[in-house]
């Protein structure tokens, strides 16, 4: 299993790299609205606050051993569909 640390470097490199994503595709086409990559950024900020809550508070009863290491895998797993879906948004928004 990644460490903790290793799980963190992947939500800030994946949230950064939509952000960075959106901002791009809204100074170089004009169909992505400002409007609407400022929600999707903001969003997907939040999520990233979130998201490193919950590595570093996993629930109680999942502190130790296999319980724990599914709790990781499902939050990696969570993190992969959120960031998916808004790659697909940002592609949505700019056709």
């Amino acid at each position: 299993m990644a460490s903790k640390k290793d799980l963190k470097k992947d939500i800030h490199y994946l949230v950064d790299e939509v952000v960075g994503t959106c901002l791009l595709r809204q100074s170089m086409d004009e169909k992505l609205s400002e409007e609407a990559a400022d929600k999707l950024i903001m969003e997907m900020l939040d999520y990233r606050d979130t998201m490193i809550d919950k590595v570093n508070n996993p629930p109680g009863e999942n502190r130790e051993g296999k319980a724990l290491k599914s709790y990781y895998r499902s939050l990696r797993s969570e993190l992969l569909e959120k960031v998916n879906e808004a790659f697909d948004k940002i592609h949505e928004q700019a056709e």
